[in-house]
C-alpha cells in the first residue's frame, strides 16, 4: 500500500538541521506541539535533506530503502549519507522489515497519490524522468516492474515527467502536491509549473492531467523560490507551508491551501524561510522524514525526543 503524505503523523529531522538552526527549528516544532504528535531527529547524517535518503514507509512494518547515490554529489562524497548507519542508530526503525529496492533515487522525486473507486484504490507515483539517467542499464518497464514489487502495489502507476536539465535534482515535491480527490474519486494535485520553460511545462501538464485534475498554483508573480510554496510539510494534523518573504504571493500561497484544504480548517501555517531555503535550495518536504504514528512503536514523543549524535554532524553542503 502506500501512504500519502495526508496519513502521516509524526515528523522526523536531521539532527544536523536542529543543530545548525534552532531557531528555525523551534518555529516548526512549537507548531507541532500542539498536536502532542511524535517529532524529533535522526543522527549520522551528512546534510539536512532526510526526505532524500530515508526509506519509505508502505506498510505495517514495513520500509522501502533505495540507493542514495546522487550524480551531484559525486564530487562531494562526504556529504552522501550512510543510509544504513542512519537506521542503525535510530531506535524504532530496528522492529521494521526493510525491503531493498536496487535503484539510484531521491526521495524528493517520489510523490505519491492515491485514486479511490468504490472500494477500490490505486496509487501513483510522480517521478522526473531524472530516475532513467541515474540508471542507465534499466529501461522504464524494468523500473516500474521493481517498484511494484517493493511496494507490493501491482497496480502501481509510475507517472513520469520529463526532466528538465537545468534543475540539477530533478525532483518533484518542488512541482507536484498531492491534494486530495474529486467527488468521483479522481485525485487532485496542484502544481508550480510556471518556473518551467514552455515546452517542459506542457508536458509536464499533460502527463499529469491524463491521471489527475490538475490545479495551477495561482500567485501574482513567480521567482527562483516560487516552487517552495509546493514543497511544504503535511501529516494528518497540519499543513506548514514555507513563506519566502513576499508578503503578497506568501498570503496568496496561503490562501489557495486554506481554499484546497478545508478539512485542515484552522491547521495550516506559515513559516518564513527565505534565507535558509535560498542558500540551501531545500525546504520543509525536503528537510522532513514523516511516518504514519500507528506504525510506530518506540518513538518518544514531543520534545522527549533525544537528539543523540548531533556531535556527529559538523558540516553540511551547500548544493547552490
Amino acid at each position: 500500500m502506500i501512504i500519502p503524505e495526508k496519513d502521516k503523523t509524526n515528523v522526523i529531522f536531521s539532527s544536523l538541521f536542529i543543530s545548525h538552526y534552532p531557531e528555525l527549528y523551534k518555529q516548526l516544532s512549537d507548531i507541532m506541539w500542539n498536536y502532542h504528535k511524535g517529532y524529533g531527529a535522526v543522527c549520522h547524517t551528512k546534510d539536512y535533506w532526510v526526505r532524500d535518503f530515508m526509506p519509505v514507509q508502505v506498510d505495517e512494518d514495513v520500509f522501502v530503502k533505495f540507493i542514495f547515490y546522487p550524480d551531484y554529489l559525486q564530487d562531494k562524497k562526504k556529504y552522501i549519507t550512510d543510509v544504513d548507519k542512519v537506521i542503525k542508530h535510530c531506535p524504532f526503525a530496528q522492529e521494521y522489515k526493510i525491503v531493498n529496492l536496487p535503484i539510484i533515487l531521491d526521495g524528493g522525486n517520489l510523490v505519491f497519490c492515491i485514486r479511490y473507486d468504490c472500494l477500490d484504490e490505486t496509487a501513483f507515483v510522480v517521478m522526473t524522468e531524472k530516475v532513467l539517467a541515474e540508471n542507465p542499464r534499466l529501461c522504464k518497464k524494468q523500473i516500474e516492474k521493481l517498484f511494484k514489487d517493493a511496494f507490493l502495489e501491482p497496480n502501481l502507476i509510475i507517472v513520469w515527467l520529463p526532466w528538465d536539465m537545468e534543475d540539477t535534482f530533478g525532483h518533484t515535491d518542488g512541482i507536484v502536491r498531492y491534494v486530495g480527490y474529486n467527488t468521483l474519486g479522481r485525485p487532485k494535485v496542484l502544481v508550480n509549473l510556471e518556473l518551467y520553460d514552455e515546452e517542459i511545462a506542457e508536458q509536464m501538464y499533460d502527463a499529469l492531467s491524463e491521471h489527475f485534475d490538475v490545479i495551477e498554483l495561482e500567485i501574482s508573480e513567480y521567482d527562483d523560490l516560487s516552487w517552495a510554496y509546493i514543497n511544504c510539510l503535511q501529516t494528518q494534523d497540519f499543513i506548514i507551508i514555507p513563506g519566502i518573504g513576499n508578503t503578497i504571493t506568501d498570503a496568496e500561497a496561503l490562501k489557495q491551501y486554506k481554499e484546497l484544504f478545508p478539512e485542515y480548517n484552522g491547521h495550516i501555517y506559515q513559516v518564513q524561510m527565505r534565507e535558509f531555503i535560498k542558500e540551501h535550495g531545500g525546504a520543509l518536504n525536503c528537510l522532513t522524514w514523516t511516518i504514519r504514528e500507528n506504525y510506530q512503536k518506540n518513538l518518544c514523543k514531543g520534545a522527549q525526543i533525544p537528539l543523540a549524535g548531533l556531535e556527529d554532524n559538523k558540516d553540511c553542503p551547500h548544493y547552490q
